[in-house]
């Protein structure tokens, strides 16, 4: 079983649904299972939503194109981020999954700079 559904609540209720492959980072994600669930403090910064989640893990496929909804793990800040746009990330990331909810990516952009973020696997 390749697929691991995730959910992402932020404070005010907005519940962000994505599913990670493991074969995308088999190591990264079983230590993000391993922690689950995780609280962490949202920041969003140039189209991309980031959480500090706390596995400092190094890169296993790095990439720095990434497509809009792609949820990745990026070393350098110990982050999971999400994002809202493609672009060219200034560190290298490794692309873990999908985000699936329906129109959820245009609503993350209203989530306040340090808003509270529950990360689950389910």
């Amino acid at each position: 079983m390749s697929a691991v559904d995730i959910e992402i609540e932020f404070d005010g209720g907005t519940v962000l649904k994505g599913v990670l492959d493991t074969v995308l980072g088999p190591l990264i994600i079983a230590d993000i299972k391993a922690a689950a669930p995780i609280e962490g403090r949202a920041a969003l910064m140039r189209g991309e939503m980031q959480i500090t989640i706390g596995i400092k893990r190094g890169n296993r496929k790095p990439t720095n194109e990434v497509k809009k909804g792609d949820i990745a793990y990026m070393p350098l800040g110990d982050n999971l981020c999400i994002y809202l746009k493609d672009t060219h990330t200034f560190s290298p990331v490794n692309i873990l999954g999908k985000v699936i909810s329906d129109d959820i990516l245009e609503n993350l952009d209203k989530i306040r700079r340090g808003s509270r973020a529950t990360f689950r696997v389910l």
